[in-house]
């Protein structure tokens, strides 16, 4: 995860927020940088804690704490590698406590509220309503001229998919989607990237809040798919973080020694017997989840490739304890809302049928007849693993045309292709993978295809909304 570095500010900036909020102060630090690009940070207080910049208890910290108050406490404490940002995964809105000078804190951010709760925990169960106030409050002249200018208060129906982790890309998306609009989101939002439980946690809220976002349709993809038949072997066989470790270490010790092992060269025979050290430690463990908790070859095969080669390490750490989801009961809304998702979804927009699915349309032409008829998709619950491992997870061409004959164009994603959407009017089909999550190096980016005009608007891949692109 990239982060601020601290020696890369030249100065920073702290005044108080003019919006009134009920709970906290909210504070702007400006941190100037030697690239000459400004990075702004919400910060806030438990409200009333923090003292006026010009009162006597803000003289007395600065004589606690040094002249330099200000840009010593918030470059330490929020940026560089040790820094609340990075250690975190936090850009903005930062908590930094409350109750200022007792018991030598300068701001706790852990003291137990009445709740039973800390004022972090506190801070973050409300920070997605919070969010939207200082939003709407902030953007108020912006938001009254886009409605009063706006043509279509209908709003379009957009289309994203296969963000792959990229949490800067997606909240750049966000940033163009008004509450009229109806944003379809064709799966693979998860792994590659650090930011897919995020994105997915994100998306839930907005959800649940509908009257203040975007209608949000939310489609499977094959990493999904892979996210849930592996939870499922994880509770089946009751695996922990540690048997994920385990495995991760096998599969990639097993890797590294198979490299070595193609070369004759001295270093690399010394490598290969390193790694061949390593690959035999991590064996004996990887023979133990096989012996005491009864998975077979080919479950330990299939958590193997989505955790190591589709990079699925970086989503199941997130959701495990310890990770970015608060408790049982979110990591079961989480897994609920999967499985409640659609792998197959017909809307017509303008008159016109499209099909929305992560990869291809179905084998069974009796489902697009059904589809055709009804109006209705195939949620991940109403489809056989056959039917819905072809729709997320295939890669041929064989059934774009099978849509086309029912008056489908297919809008999915999956197959990448760098730096672009690809469309074929003959086969019937918009692809509108551009390679987000798979590296800047080939122009990779992040698609938003409009469905009502055919346009597509590409935005840099990004894991961090702090995150500078060139």
């Amino acid at each position: 995860m990239r982060y601020l570095k601290d020696d890369d500010v030249v100065k920073v900036n702290l005044t108080k927020s003019p919006i009134k909020l009920d709970k906290y102060d909210m504070y702007y630090i400006r941190f100037q940088m030697t690239n000459g690009k400004v990075k702004t940070v919400r910060a806030f207080c438990e409200k009333g804690t923090f003292p006026d910049f010009q009162s006597n208890d803000f003289e007395q910290i600065k004589q606690i704490y040094g002249e330099n108050l200000i840009s010593d406490f918030f470059i330490k404490r929020l940026l560089g590698e040790n820094g609340l940002m990075n250690k975190e995964g936090r850009d903005d809105y930062i908590y930094l406590g409350g109750n200022l000078l007792k018991n030598n804190y300068l701001a706790n951010r852990y003291m137990i509220q009445q709740n039973g709760k800390t004022g972090q925990q506190n801070f973050d169960d409300n920070l997605f309503s919070l969010k939207l106030q200082i939003q709407a409050k902030e953007n108020i002249p912006k938001n009254n001229k886009q409605i009063s200018n706006s043509k279509d208060s209908k709003g379009k129906t957009y289309v994203i998919g296969d963000i792959h982790g990229m949490y800067g890309s997606y909240v750049d998306v966000m940033k163009k989607m008004n509450k009229n609009d109806h944003l379809v989101i064709l799966g693979d939002v998860i792994d590659r990237g650090t930011g897919g439980i995020q994105i997915l946690q994100d998306i839930m809220k907005r959800k649940q809040d509908s009257k203040n976002n975007p209608k949000i349709t939310f489609l499977l993809g094959n990493h999904e798919m892979q996210f849930l038949e592996n939870i499922d072997i994880m509770m089946k066989h009751g695996l922990n973080k540690e048997d994920i470790t385990n495995i991760i270490n096998w599969r990639n010790t097993r890797s590294r020694m198979g490299y070595y092992r193609l070369h004759n060269d001295e270093q690399s025979k010394q490598a290969y017997q390193y790694w061949k050290n390593e690959f035999n430690k991590y064996n004996v463990k990887y023979q133990t989840l096989i012996n005491e908790k009864r998975l077979s070859e080919w479950e330990l095969d299939a958590m193997g490739i989505w955790l190591t080669s589709n990079k699925g390490n970086t989503t199941i750490f997130d959701f495990l304890k310890g990770g970015r989801v608060n408790g049982t009961q979110e990591q079961k809304a989480i897994y609920k809302f999967l499985r409640d998702s659609y792998v197959a979804l017909p809307q017509n927009v303008n008159g016109k049928d499209y099909l929305f699915v992560h990869a291809m349309p179905p084998r069974d032409s009796q489902m697009l007849r059904k589809m055709k008829q009804t109006g209705k998709g195939y949620k991940f619950t109403e489809t056989t693993r056959d039917e819905y491992e072809f729709m997320l997870q295939e890669r041929d061409f064989s059934t774009y045309e099978q849509a086309k004959r029912f008056d489908f164009t297919t809008i999915c994603g999956h197959t990448p292709s760098a730096g672009t959407i690809l469309k074929d009017k003959n086969k019937g089909f918009i692809r509108i993978d551009a390679g987000c999550g798979h590296g800047k190096k080939n122009n990779n980016k992040l698609a938003l295809y409009c469905v009502d005009n055919g346009t597509v608007e590409y935005f840099d891949e990004k894991e961090n909304t702090y995150e500078q692109t060139h």
